[in-house]
């Protein structure tokens, strides 16, 4: 039994890495990802493509606040609705975590033996951190540029759909 000690505090460490890992990942998934983008304008499809982008965001719910002619700014707001799917995930890689924590924690001290069943129980929490965290109103700024560029700020998912949907040509910034 004394060799295996190393082995367990060694998995024990890493069990905890992994554990902070998930902590960080389900930190991120409700970080703000808004990003610029710049799309090459065709001249002669100005107008065409301002409907195109106006009622592509009309589709998705986005519906305009401001208009500034001076420097000819749109700014869009839309409510987006968290994904199941995701709170879902970080539920059971959370369950995860905690079993494999508990796990550890069991071997390591044997009173503690079925400290896994009652860690899963706390895995919800991590589906309702997303779904409580995630920004509901997301905020697209939309400017046509002199030299034929549309320039959009944007969450960086919402940008990628656009230029997806409307097939745009992305300039490198």
């Amino acid at each position: 039994m004394p060799e295996t000690i190393p082995t367990i505090y060694s998995t024990l460490f890493l069990t905890i890495l992994l554990f902070l890992g998930l902590i960080s990942f389900l930190r991120g998934s409700i970080r703000d990802r808004t990003v610029d983008a710049l799309f090459a304008v065709d001249k002669l499809t100005d107008d065409r493509l301002l409907m195109q982008v106006r009622d592509y965001f009309r589709q998705r719910a986005y519906r305009v606040v401001e208009i500034d002619p001076a420097r000819d700014v749109a700014t869009l707001i839309g409510q987006v609705q968290p994904s199941l799917f995701l709170a879902i995930f970080m539920s059971v890689l959370a369950a995860i975590g905690f079993v494999c924590l508990g796990l550890v924690l069991g071997i390591l001290i044997p009173d503690l033996e079925n400290l896994w069943l009652w860690l899963i129980c706390l895995a919800p929490i991590a589906g309702v951190f997303y779904w409580r965290g995630t920004p509901r109103e997301r905020q697209v700024s939309l400017q046509l540029l002199p030299d034929a560029k549309l320039k959009v700020r944007a969450h960086k998912d919402e940008i990628t759909e656009l230029q997806r949907s409307l097939n745009l040509e992305k300039l490198e910034d």
